[in-house]
């Protein structure tokens, strides 16, 4: 959870304001549950991990402390 872009959130409401705004003017109720649906996927964050399009993201590598080496003070 909470892994959505900013984009990504931001066109997930739009998409729930465009159904929502279909729903009442062509008095579909049952749409009224798919625009709770999108609500909930972009306040929540949920995202769908896809094989092709998921982000590498980078190795974090903790350097052991040099031996013998005198530590410096931060300025």
């Amino acid at each position: 959870m909470f892994q959505l872009r900013i984009s990504t959130l931001m066109w997930r409401f739009y998409l729930m304001m465009a159904v929502g705004i279909i729903a009442v003017y062509t008095a579909q109720s049952w749409l009224i549950v798919v625009t709770f649906a999108i609500a909930v996927s972009a306040i929540l964050g949920y995202r769908i991990p896809w094989p092709r399009t998921e982000e590498k993201e980078g190795k974090h590598v903790a350097l052991p402390p040099q031996a013998g080496k005198k530590l410096r003070q931060a300025s």
